[in-house]
């Protein structure tokens, strides 16, 4: 059973990629809109995969710093070793002549703030880290009422927060409600999803199409218009993420009840996500400036292409000098 739940994974893990990468790329307002679960689904993989790592970190007696060290050095040091060689790049295929890229905006860009615009998801992954054992010992609680009771509770605190515009007022409020608590909840969301049958998936999966169909047309009637989710992601509200774990909990439903077979190439990009996901930044930027602009659908198909044939080369060369360097293994 487990080695079953792992391949789901990877196959939903690999859709959450591509949909990410699509995002920085089409510009097809509807392929966008559907498209607008990405983020959540892989923070909902990461709370699943993050229930064994923690649960073998408490077998082993491992202090809470190891456990932290080994996760966010995993996600830090190839982040960072990524933006070494991004600005080096760079630095040679200057636009228009000019070296775009100043001081406080290299620096931003290591300290996952404003910089570099794609690397925000890693911040994301990085609080789910610090927060693991918090949601960890809450999943614990016996009784599913209280539990439900008390996220409920704290969502219900959140949105009222978002309306009074709690956020705005101080920088720690904001960082705390754009990123700790909705993504924290659903972080919770993907760890409970590793003892969910499909059903109760698809029953989450309903509730939340219902709560967005809701949101939806409220929002229609006071603007004459569909609007995309997007227009609710920063800071994430109800809308937003109502849309997205209705897609995320129908697709865990579905990939539950299938069979699915083991497949090398779904394997690797799994595993290598990370590294495909920083060498797509790096083409997405590079190929318009060598070949101008070109259709956004052949333009995915060879950033995809070149992020996965950079981290299977990487990787081919790690293995051919037996470099033990575990930042640079995808």
């Amino acid at each position: 059973m487990e080695n079953n739940r792992t391949v789901f994974i990877d196959y939903l893990k690999v859709i959450g990629l591509l949909c990410i990468i699509l995002a920085h790329i089409s510009t097809d307002e509807s392929i966008l809109q559907i498209r607008n679960f990405d983020v959540p689904l892989m923070v909902i993989i990461s709370g699943f995969l993050a229930v064994n790592s923690f649960k073998r970190n408490l077998k082993q007696n491992r202090s809470f710093l190891r456990y932290y060290w080994k996760r966010i050095s995993r996600l830090l040091f190839p982040t960072w070793t990524f933006l070494i060689i991004f600005f080096i790049v760079m630095a040679f295929l200057p636009i228009n002549g000019i070296y775009h890229y100043d001081a406080d905006f290299i620096l931003n860009s290591f300290l996952l703030l404003d910089g570099l615009p794609y690397v925000w998801i890693i911040r994301i992954f990085l609080i789910c880290t610090f927060i693991t054992p918090v949601i960890y010992y809450f999943d614990k609680i016996e009784n599913d009422y209280i539990q439900f009771l008390i996220l409920l509770l704290i969502y219900i605190l959140y949105e009222l927060s978002i309306f009074l515009k709690i956020n705005e007022t101080n920088i720690i409020f904001e960082f705390i409600l754009a990123y700790v608590i909705p993504y924290g909840i659903i972080y919770l969301l993907g760890m409970i999803s590793t003892k969910t049958s499909p059903k109760m998936d698809r029953n989450v999966s309903i509730i939340c199409l219902i709560a967005f169909i809701i949101q939806a047309v409220i929002i229609y009637l006071n603007t004459g218009i569909f609007q995309p989710t997007q227009i609710m992601k920063y800071p994430p509200t109800v809308y937003y993420i109502s849309y997205a774990l209705f897609v995320s909990f129908m697709l865990l439903s579905i990939f539950k009840r299938i069979d699915l077979k083991p497949n090398r190439v779904i394997e690797f990009c799994s595993k290598s996500s990370l590294w495909i996901y920083l060498w797509h930044i790096l083409f997405l930027t590079v190929i318009p400036l060598i070949f101008g602009e070109l259709n956004w659908i052949l333009s995915y198909i060879i950033i995809v292409v070149c992020a996965v044939g950079a981290t299977y080369i990487q990787n081919k060369i790690l293995d051919l000098t037996n470099a033990d360097i575990k930042v640079l293994r995808g």
